[in-house]
């Protein structure tokens, strides 16, 4: 083998040859030593040589190379296990088996496993140029290749990890949504509905349910559902207890109301998703309390470990608001019905003012029933409406009772008991609809009314309900000043103030409800 002077090719640029890195293996020192000087002629100056495939896959541990002459025949390991070696840890890296008996099969074989090139002994040094004219441009077509497919994969990588953050923000979201929402729900049946709704919309199921124990454990009662068909009201679902002691839920009732096969079987003491059903206990200082239930999740066949994270996280701060809520309300009623005993007996001194504010909460809410008021507003009107006249206690009792004509400033002074009972009842925490009651009955519809000389629809509904219900009642009951009006003469005194004094609809209610 002689050495030849190279020609400069366009393929072989010195600037590229000197930074290249070539390893030679082959149990012939004077291979070994005659390639070295060849390359180095052509400008390639880093250069390992070994003597068998063993030492060439140790340093192709320690250190990467551009082209891999191998033997294909060597001690230990051959030059086929030395691709292989190659093929998988150094993909950018060109191998060229070195032979002096080809054949077929090996060629197949090698090319197979990523053989660059082939040199077949003796060769001549200009094949060894014109294969690493050839191989240059395929490497660089590699490393091209190789570019793209790092950039593809990053790009994907960070799409992963966009799909990830997105997921992230989007649990973050709910469950700061859930926290926020829950902090201003102050009645359970709002709670209630919430959480159906919240369950639903947040694991994308088309329904949800969420249901109490009875009293006696026995049953389920349904109190709040999203996406059920069929009857709601009343609905009740059967369990029983395995020996186990774990409630399990009747597949009638699943079947029915949640489309599961007939031998689903719903435990109830535990967080379960079976059958694209899933149940979530609610527990209220450690006793069982209720049970959310969800089904038919859009998109997919079964609910996952990220919706059951997130109905968990609802149900352990929804029982923690539902038993505020409780303790809330019972401290509430506790204070309402001291206040309703306070007015009872304020009441109680006047003759003729005795039971005018039970006479007025009845009337008010046989009114609102008759227009159809959703059972919330009637629980707001039967708990504040007998409380409208509270601030009563802070007028003086000789302008109460006087029996002839107000003078403008004692009028003015029971002007103001609006703002006193407002200011008495503000502790209850009660809400701008029950505030109303209390603040705006002597609102008038064409403005004329006190303390907020609010107009028409500006009224709120159950101050204007209450407004016609309290002027009845003082004209059908006997007062200091005069006798009790007949039902008739009051009728008609209303009709005189619709559209003035009064929200004429209520009017209209009324004049059917009060005359029975």
């Amino acid at each position: 083998m002689q050495i030849q002077t190279a020609q400069e090719s366009p393929a072989l640029k010195p600037a590229d040859l000197e930074s290249l890195r070539v390893l030679i293996a082959d149990d012939e020192p004077i291979i070994c030593k005659t390639l070295s000087l060849f390359l180095r002629h052509i400008g390639i100056n880093i250069i390992q040589t070994v003597s068998d495939g063993s030492y060439a896959v140790e340093e192709l541990c320690r250190n990467s190379y551009d082209y891999v002459f191998v033997d294909l025949m060597m001690p230990r390991l051959t030059g086929l296990d030395v691709l292989k070696k190659v093929s998988e840890s150094h993909p950018l890296s060109n191998v060229i088996i070195m032979t002096g008996f080809p054949s077929m099969d090996t060629v197949i074989e090698a090319m197979h496993y990523g053989a660059s090139d082939f040199l077949v002994k003796p060769f001549r040094f200009e094949d060894v140029k014109i294969g690493l004219e050839r191989m240059q441009t395929i490497r660089r077509l590699k490393e091209k290749n190789w570019q793209l497919h790092e950039e593809l994969n990053k790009k994907k990588e960070v799409e992963e990890l966009n799909y990830e953050l997105e997921k992230r923000i989007r649990l973050q979201t709910i469950l700061y949504n859930i926290v926020d929402s829950l902090s201003k729900i102050n009645r359970s049946e709002s709670l209630y509905h919430y959480i159906v709704r919240k369950a639903a919309d947040s694991c994308n199921a088309r329904r949800a349910c969420f249901m109490i124990y009875d009293q006696g454990n026995s049953h389920l009662l349904a109190i709040a559902q999203e996406g059920l068909t069929g009857r709601f009201t009343g609905l009740q679902a059967v369990f029983r207890t395995d020996s186990e002691g774990t409630r399990i839920l009747e597949d009638d009732f699943l079947s029915r109301h949640f489309g599961a096969s007939s031998d689903t079987a719903l435990p109830l003491n535990r967080i379960t998703r079976v059958n694209g059903l899933m149940g979530v206990p609610f527990n209220i200082r450690n006793e069982p309390f209720g049970v959310l239930l969800i089904g038919e999740k859009t998109g997919r066949e079964s609910f996952d470990t990220e919706d059951e994270f997130i109905i968990k996280f609802l149900a352990e701060k929804a029982a923690l608001s539902i038993e505020n809520i409780a303790l809330y309300d019972n401290l509430k009623e506790s204070l309402i019905a001291t206040l309703k005993s306070l007015v009872s007996a304020i009441e109680a001194k006047d003759p003729y003012t005795q039971q005018h504010s039970s006479r007025v909460t009845e009337y008010a809410s046989r009114i609102a029933m008759k227009m159809n008021c959703d059972h919330e507003v009637l629980q707001k009107l039967a708990s504040v409406a007998p409380l409208h006249d509270i601030g009563k206690i802070g007028v003086n009792d000789a302008i109460l009772n006087k029996p002839g004509r107000l003078t403008q400033e004692e009028f003015s002074h029971i002007m103001a008991h609006p703002l006193i009972g407002v200011n008495i009842v503000s502790p209850l925490g009660l809400d701008e609809e029950e505030l109303s009651v209390i603040r705006n009955h002597h609102e008038r519809w064409d403005g004329q009314g006190y303390p907020d000389h609010l107009r028409g629809s500006q009224i709120p509904m159950l101050a204007r309900i209450l407004a016609v219900a309290d002027a009845f009642d003082a004209m059908n009951s006997d007062r200091a000043y005069r006798k009790a009006l007949p039902s008739s003469d009051c009728m008609q005194e209303l009709r005189k103030g619709c559209g003035t004094q009064f929200d004429p609809s209520v009017v209209e209610v009324a004049m059917d409800v009060l005359s029975t």
